[in-house]
């Protein structure tokens, strides 16, 4: 037989319990199991890297299992300000998915999605804010409310991750600290352009510098909704900068002003978040040391070399879209390298400190493509719209199948 997972009793002599159960830990009841039937579905996810939320069954039999699995989730409910939190969650995962999936002011089939069942949730479901009725609907196979429970409970998941992350607790500090470390290194000029100051008076002037200091709430949320993972710490760019060169080469450069200055150390750069799509790195590269040689044997002059980086016939990327973000534009083109700053943290008791790592994204256009993400193909509101009708399909699945 199949190992049960320890569940809780009540406590009827208790008056602070509110209805829940006391954590006492024993030997569950599974009546589905009681044939050797196993939970396929989630041990599928388990085993095969399935993310919880795109579970379509809740392997929750009884009152006492939901109450065991809040209880090792992370959650007492027994705590007045655990039933709390939890509650907040459910009333803010509803509003999300009334405002933001079942928008009646937006016209879905004209923008070619599936319409909204519904305007509002069903009030059968939202009436109880009790989060162990709604994981026992959510395992109720025949119920047609269960869709809607199971839509809630994916977007409660994703904001206790998120109210739960380090990443967006110290957020502010993180981007203070990150933020100023670049500021150090940049002059604004009188024409609205930057200069990003090297060692030994070298210079590359840009055409704009930008910075992220806050990503909304709303913003995070929905990008986790579409992520496999869907944890918060997987949110890389919370904190960024945003660097526009006049030509794409010249990206080369800027990275390397930000290396030689220690802003940006190759040690801290996340490998496997690295994304070229603005130019051939390995060609230029070639072009480059040729170059390099006809100067140090006196055939072309310093002037001709710098030259070199203002080049932008053949610098489109091979394969525009390899490692690409599947919600992309295929049009959007950028140097993109995701770094950690380590954050010091004093103890609240004021003896040592706290450490950790802080990731934070470098994005670097020239004009041409920093312009076009702007106003043309690669527009930003269309990518932030992409993500919208990914996480809406992702969310409340079947029912939108089912309109």
């Amino acid at each position: 037989m199949p190992v049960q997972e320890s569940s809780l009793t009540e406590d009827s002599n208790n008056p602070e319990q509110l209805g829940a159960a006391t954590l006492k830990p024993k030997p569950a009841a599974n009546p589905e199991l009681t044939g050797l039937e196993l939970p396929w579905e989630v041990l599928s996810a388990m085993i095969q890297g399935k993310s919880s939320i795109d579970l379509t069954s809740m392997p929750v039999y009884s009152r006492e299992q939901a109450i065991s699995m809040v209880y090792n989730y992370g959650f007492d409910l027994n705590l007045p300000e655990d039933q709390a939190e939890m509650e907040g969650y459910f009333i803010e995962a509803v509003n999300f998915i009334e405002h933001r999936f079942l928008n009646p002011g937006m016209d879905w089939v004209a923008q070619g999605e599936p319409g909204s069942p519904l305007e509002r949730i069903p009030k059968a479901v939202t009436a109880n804010r009790d989060v162990i009725e709604l994981l026992l609907l959510a395992a109720q196979k025949d119920n047609p409310n269960r869709p809607w429970a199971c839509a809630i409970l994916k977007v409660m998941h994703t904001l206790v991750y998120i109210q739960n992350s380090p990443l967006y607790k110290y957020h502010a500090l993180a981007s203070d600290t990150i933020l100023s470390r670049f500021r150090e290194v940049l002059l604004p000029e009188d024409d609205g352009s930057v200069l990003l100051l090297g060692q030994h008076n070298r210079r590359l002037k840009l055409f704009a510098f930008e910075a992220k200091h806050h990503k909304p709430r709303e913003s995070i949320l929905i990008k986790l909704l579409c992520k496999k993972e869907n944890v918060a710490e997987n949110v890389w760019d919370l904190v960024g900068v945003r660097l526009v060169t006049f030509h794409p080469a010249e990206a080369i450069l800027a990275v390397d002003i930000l290396r030689e200055q220690k802003i940006i150390l190759f040690p801290n750069v996340i490998p496997s978040r690295s994304r070229n799509t603005l130019l051939d790195f390995n060609h230029f590269r070639e072009l480059y040391e040729r170059s390099l040689e006809e100067y140090k044997q006196g055939h072309i002059d310093l002037a001709q070399m710098q030259k070199l980086f203002e080049t932008e016939n053949y610098l489109a990327p091979t394969d525009p879209i390899q490692n690409q973000n599947p919600l992309s534009s295929p049009q959007y083109r950028s140097l993109h390298i995701t770094c950690r700053q380590l954050l010091r943290l004093k103890n609240v008791e004021g003896h040592g400190e706290t450490r950790f790592a802080f990731p934070y994204e470098v994005q670097i256009f020239d004009k041409a493509s920093y312009l076009d993400s702007k106003i043309g193909q690669g527009a930003h509101a269309s990518y932030k719209q992409r993500q919208l009708f990914a996480a809406r399909r992702r969310v409340l699945g079947s029912l939108l199948l089912s309109h």
